[in-house]
């Protein structure tokens, strides 16, 4: 992440606080969940839910709403100081070996 958007996303995390920025972060896991769903029903069902969207909608809808998951889990990780936490356990389930430094 570059150092412009790191400040950014760190001054909209402090202005809200802690609290706030795990509740939008519940907030966005279950709209990107609710995204991932009506794509799993549209390949699985081939169904539009009656809001006749196609399956390139969904996708894009769902590539919106994991750009705020992203965003907010970023947040999250650096109030709480658990970027390299996050980095090693991301690393140990792609199976590669971490190094700080």
């Amino acid at each position: 992440m570059n150092a412009k958007r790191a400040k950014k996303l760190m001054q909209i995390a402090r202005y809200y606080g802690e609290e706030k920025q795990i509740c939008k972060l519940i907030e966005e896991l279950g709209e990107a969940t609710s995204a991932a769903s009506e794509v799993l029903m549209r390949l699985t069902f081939h169904e539009d839910s009656g809001k006749g969207t196609d399956l390139q909608a969904r996708l894009e809808h769902l590539a919106a709403e994991l750009a705020d998951v992203q965003n907010v889990t970023e947040q999250v990780l650096m109030l709480f100081g658990l970027e390299v936490d996050f980095r090693e356990s991301e690393m140990r389930k792609c199976g590669i070996a971490f190094s700080v430094g």
